[in-house]
């Protein structure tokens, strides 16, 4: 661990150009939990952008062992979430630290979605499904990340929250979260190639595509109009996503992101956790 006393000086040296200087900090960095965000503020030191960039790639494998070391494989794996809430939202909360700089101060994921929650009341926007859906996508309070689709950030499920955007499944897992505070039945559709959410709207079942500013989709009309649509798009449709689907789910999209990032190490990481709760009986 760094030494509380020693950081200020440490962090002075970030900008040295000296090899065995840098060596020194990036050994000394990667002994720490990967992040020393509220260190940092603590000193209020007025670091330059491209420091912070640097001393965030030096954390960067503390935030991958703290990542193993502490997400624990359910006995049973991926399956046995069923309806463990607590511990899915805890996964996320995970990967939504690994994602982050360990440099800059956020709230943690759960008070961020309580944030939001406080907010969305005191926009009467917690009354029905429907009028959460209105709230948070036909607004455009939140949209699809198109212009960087394949990034890992939109698995930070903080970062989609502070920036307004995401990819599908990181949107509708933020409808569902904020519902399920709100004591709204609202469900994940494990649609293959694009995850969408679950209400009842006027006593029908309707898909909701968070991507799409929160466009619905009638459960009826795409069984009736598409005949040639496959048996595993047709369950997925009529069944509710089962959380550790939808973890597996995210696990994969950040082992690809990582791979078209030449990230080998970080998609190196994601597969082996996939595997592992994959495998784990």
């Amino acid at each position: 661990m760094v030494d509380e006393q020693q950081l200020p000086y440490m962090l002075q040296l970030l900008d040295d150009e000296e090899p065995a200087i840098q060596d020194a900090l990036r050994h000394e960095f990667s002994t720490t939990s990967g992040d020393l965000s509220n260190e940092i503020a603590a000193l209020a030191m007025d670091l330059k952008p491209t420091d912070l960039k640097r001393l965030s790639q030096m954390l960067l494998p503390g935030r991958r062992d703290t990542l193993l070391q502490e997400w624990q494989i359910p006995q049973g794996g991926a399956a046995a979430l069923d309806d463990d809430w607590d511990t899915f939202e805890d996964m996320l909360r995970l990967i939504s630290d690994f994602l982050h700089d360990g440099v800059t101060l956020r709230p943690a994921l759960p008070d961020t979605l309580d944030m939001l929650v406080e907010e969305a009341i005191n926009e009467k926007a917690h009354l029905s499904e429907n009028s959460l859906r209105l709230w948070m996508f036909d607004s455009g309070r939140f949209s699809g990340n198109k212009n960087d689709y394949y990034t890992p950030h939109n698995s930070d499920l903080s970062w989609c929250m502070e920036t307004g955007s995401g990819n599908p499944i990181s949107l509708a897992l933020l409808y569902i979260l904020v519902g399920r505070r709100l004591n709204m039945e609202i469900t994940g559709c494990n649609y293959p190639g694009h995850f969408l959410a679950r209400i009842q709207l006027d006593g029908k079942p309707v898909l909701i595509d968070c991507f799409h500013k929160g466009r619905i989709i009638s459960v009826d009309e795409i069984l009736q109009d598409n005949k040639s649509i496959s048996d595993y798009a047709k369950q997925a449709i009529l069944t509710t996503a089962p959380l550790g689907h939808i973890l597996m789910r995210i696990l994969r999209n950040l082992e690809h992101s990582f791979n078209k990032l030449k990230r080998e190490d970080d998609a190196k990481i994601f597969r082996m956790i996939f595997e592992r709760m994959h495998r784990s009986i």
